[in-house]
């Protein structure tokens, strides 16, 4: 009994000294044997963090759209003919044109097959534009990112610099994002791991 009673005391020192209330040592050893999750990870989702494991600890918050977007590299105007849409950007140059207004405004997304599939010399690209109001913003971080690319339903999305001025900075494909969190997610582990 005078062991148990020492070994209480021990823990309770080392839990105030390593930061936790007086009495949170053995609760946060239980809390790690019944759930599988340490106490901080505990704490993370208290405070709304969607966090499965120490891995994913931080490292998600640095790795945003601004980071994984590239240059949009067909960009069009909304009033653009489709007839002039057809010319300058044909079947197989690229699967997707960004579309602005006069401004430099993004207006959405034109895609060159449908271009290729309408009739009607008097419609614009106006006519074919897709995902109007869905767009990511540079400071997203990656699962941001790939829950836009689900919610949007597209396999790519355009980056603007903020919902107000929405001026296009880069675009972002569903399959980079995701390539990029599973690499980052694979060099975490191995950190981890000491490979």
């Amino acid at each position: 009994m005078f062991g148990v009673l020492v070994a209480k005391a021990v823990a309770s020192a080392f839990s105030i000294g390593a930061g936790f209330r007086g009495g949170l040592f053995f609760a946060s050893l239980f809390l790690g044997a019944l759930f599988g999750c340490s106490f901080a990870t505990w704490r993370f989702h208290l405070r709304g963090e969607n966090i499965r494991s120490a891995v994913d600890v931080g490292w998600i918050h640095s790795l945003t759209v601004g980071r994984m977007m590239r240059p949009t590299t067909v960009t069009v105007q909304a009033r653009m003919s489709l007839a002039a849409f057809r010319q300058d950007v044909p079947l197989g140059a690229t699967q997707r044109a960004v579309v602005t207004d006069e401004a430099g405004r993004y207006m959405g997304i034109a895609y060159p097959a449908k271009a290729a599939a309408m009739t009607g010399e008097s419609l614009t690209v106006g006519a074919i534009l897709h995902l109007q109001t869905h767009f990511l913003l540079p400071g997203m971080n990656v699962q941001e990112a790939l829950a836009a690319f689900e919610a949007a339903e597209a396999d790519a999305l355009a980056v603007v610099d903020g919902p107000e001025t929405r001026q296009i900075l880069g675009l972002l494909t569903e399959q980079y994002a995701l390539r990029r969190y599973s690499e980052e997610l694979d060099r975490r582990r191995k950190e981890m791991s000491g490979e």
